[in-house]
């Protein structure tokens, strides 16, 4: 199955010779959005390893598996948005993507039984509440149950059981943070704070719709004031780049954690990361070859058609 879909997996060539000769930002989102397909792909392949004697994940396995399978769908999430030019809706997508790699390197560093029931307690502490909310109501009533709160008290319940934690283990007060870390403590264990600000902190204005989204996107400054901005921003190529890096680092990572299923055949497929994540970070280098060119042409006053033919007469 695994040799069936590596081999369905389309590689995107990146040919320094040509690309060299790119003449817009256009080219290079073009070969961003390949690049980031493919990534996605891989992504989905790693996610769906199981072990071979069970062919299913126990509980704790599930979360780093269903880590990267949310990995998959926000990239594929990115494309659709990248592919539709809405730059501010990547930028959203984005900092999800980010966060689920934060949070799955910190599982797959920290890896430990407490640290995965303290994950799950974390997310279930919204439930318990919403449980004592809902037995409070039906207590005051007498006793009587409404028909929407059967159905969400066994939702609840049902939820509880999945994940094999009593309702009573759960303390919403003692739960600030899974892990006993916020993000950006989680991003510091692992490596990636310098990256936080850009991949978090500045996102985050664009999932809470703080003034500088605003300004950045929905509304513009004229000389009578501000004005609507109705129109979608075209994406650039550096989100989806610094995407594409992180994703490929962890799925390596999650790869050597299940090393242990099949080392061979998991040895071939990072072997086959290492080199995307080679193409991926060329792509990246020469995109800023280009717009630190651009910049120096615009600043000395160089005509762009004028250099390239200068160049051709020097060599």
């Amino acid at each position: 199955m695994v040799d069936d879909i590596l081999s369905e997996i389309k590689q995107c060539e990146i040919d320094e010779r040509k690309i060299v000769e790119f003449d817009s930002e256009y080219d290079f989102m073009q070969l961003s959005v390949d690049l980031t397909i493919e990534v996605g792909q891989y992504v989905c392949l790693a996610a769906s390893i199981l072990p071979g004697d069970r062919k299913a994940w126990s509980r704790d396995e599930a979360i780093l598996g269903g880590h990267l399978i949310r990995l998959f769908k926000l990239i594929s999430a990115f494309l659709d948005q990248t592919c539709q030019r809405r730059r501010e809706m990547t930028v959203v997508v984005g900092r999800m993507a980010f966060e689920c790699i934060i949070n799955l390197k910190y599982l797959l560093k920290n890896a430990s039984p407490n640290l995965f029931t303290s994950y799950i307690h974390y997310s279930l502490k919204h439930e318990k509440r919403l449980r004592a909310e809902i037995l409070a109501n039906i207590a005051k009533r007498g006793g009587e149950i409404l028909n929407i709160e059967q159905r969400m008290l066994r939702s609840i319940d049902k939820a509880f059981k999945t994940s094999e934690v009593a309702p009573d283990a759960v303390e919403p007060k003692n739960l600030k943070n899974w892990g006993g870390k916020n993000l950006f403590e989680k991003a510091k264990d692992v490596g990636l704070e310098e990256a936080y600000l850009a991949a978090i902190g500045g996102p985050s204005h664009s999932v809470h719709g703080n003034w500088q989204e605003l300004l950045e996107y929905n509304i513009e400054l004229t000389d009578g004031g501000f004005v609507p901005d109705l129109d979608w921003h075209t994406p650039r190529p550096q989100l989806g780049s610094a995407i594409c890096y992180q994703a490929l680092i962890v799925t390596i990572e999650y790869l050597e954690y299940l090393r242990y299923l099949s080392p061979s055949k998991i040895e071939e497929i990072i072997k086959k990361l290492e080199q995307l994540l080679a193409r991926v970070i060329l792509l990246d280098q020469l995109h800023e070859k280009f717009l630190t060119d651009k910049h120096k042409m615009a600043n000395t006053g160089v005509d762009s058609d004028a250099a390239e033919t200068a160049a051709q007469v020097t060599t």
